[in-house]
């Protein structure tokens, strides 16, 4: 299924799609290379590297001027300028899966009608090769906007918290007029992510007395954590805008031994829509108090990502967003989405966020992950588009 020019489309706008449509081909050779590079988050340094160092050295071929921040055991983040002048667009994805090293060995990239399969495919690989089509196609009609400078970053630990990206990622934003970010872009064509849930992780710890479990033990870590857990539960959700999920609980030994633990501990996981019930969330960890006498609690944790709302200072570029994307013919469809990406911290600090401009498809995070290829020129132009017009 081709992509065509609608009547309403800009001679510009009709340039791009066309372009995307006749290098397509070329988007998908380097889409399942990208791809084949496995990439697992918690995998061997030496393996995600040959995946960042792929995309970084596609980016020096358009001319960007590259660097590395070396993340330790978690892997390298790849970052990029290009061009120089008022104008500032801060390109921001990640290009680690949640699929362990050896996953292509059984499911590599493959294509089958109008999709194409592979890990991290959807989630979001094909957004960063999407960031380079969009910069090439703009190079190569001669439309780049004078006095526009692009950077990048391309994270290496987005799936496990972002913990070594996130100080540099809202450093760069805060330098930045707009982050567009190529998370995944949903099934069908006109979708963005106009709006993300805040995270909380919350560790919380009982401490009791370890006992003999044929002596009446009273003060067990165990029945204090099954109460929290309770608790957290009833006055962390309200159904809508505030949920918590109990994640893992832990304590005592695996077997049926004679004896209760000392400690004990619980993970919740904590999603809400704005910083107002966030706000409403931390205040009901904080009220936790023990149930048993002499038992001490500790908790740990907090915010993971803030947030991702759209205000004021987010108009212009969600307003030209909606006008691009009604340009090119279809309905404008935003989406909310209970989990969180690397654009929840660029929109923290006040930068304005347009997220889920990736490759449409279904299924991140699941052997299933496809994305859809007759799209693809659509939204190369949504991108480029955004960089040559915000």
């Amino acid at each position: 299924m081709s992509v065509l020019p609608t009547e309403s489309m800009s001679e510009i706008l009709e340039k791009i799609v066309s372009y995307g449509e006749s290098h397509k081909d070329e988007f998908l050779g380097i889409l399942e290379k990208v791809v084949n590079y496995e990439s697992y988050t918690y995998g061997e340094k030496s393996v995600k590297d040959k995946c960042g160092l792929y995309l970084e050295e596609l980016f020096k071929g358009l001319g960007f001027e590259t660097w590395h921040f070396d993340a330790g055991e978690a892997g390298t983040h790849i970052c990029g300028k290009y061009g120089s002048g008022k104008k500032k667009i801060f390109l921001l994805g990640h290009y680690d899966t949640v699929f362990p090293t050896g996953t292509t060995e059984t499911r590599p990239f493959s294509m089958k009608d109008d999709k194409a399969y592979g890990p991290g495919i959807f989630d979001m690989k094909g957004g960063l090769v999407g960031f380079y089509m969009a910069v090439k196609a703009l190079q190569e009609l001669d439309i780049y906007p004078e006095g526009t400078e692009l950077t990048f970053f391309f994270s290496c630990d987005e799936e496990g918290g972002s913990v070594t990206s996130r100080a540099e990622i809202e450093k760069m934003a805060k330098e930045a007029d707009v982050t567009l970010v190529t998370e995944p872009g949903h099934k069908g064509e006109g979708y963005i992510t106009i709006e993300r849930y805040g995270r909380d992780v919350v560790k919380v710890k009982a401490i009791g007395v370890a006992a003999h479990a044929g002596h009446h033990p009273t003060c067990n870590p165990l029945v204090e954590i099954a109460r929290q857990a309770q608790y957290i539960n009833d006055n962390c959700s309200d159904g809508e805008k505030l949920f918590a999920s109990i994640v893992s609980l832990h304590g005592g030994d695996a077997g049926a031994t004679a004896a209760t633990p000392a400690e004990g501990y619980l993970i919740t996981d904590i999603r809400y829509v704005d910083d107002e019930h966030g706000k409403i969330a931390a205040q009901v960890i904080k009220d936790i108090k023990p149930t048993i006498e002499g038992m001490k609690i500790e908790i740990s944790g907090g915010v993971e990502k803030p947030a991702l709302k759209q205000g004021e200072y987010s108009k212009a570029a969600v307003t030209r967003t909606i006008e691009i994307i009604e340009e090119m013919g279809y309905e404008y469809k935003p989406k909310v989405l209970g989990g969180g990406s690397d654009g929840n911290f660029t929109s923290g600090i006040g930068c304005p966020t347009i997220d889920g401009l990736g490759l449409n498809g279904e299924f991140l995070h699941n052997p299933r992950e496809y994305v859809i290829t007759s799209t693809i020129p659509q939204r190369v132009a949504l991108i480029a588009e955004l960089i040559r017009t915000l």
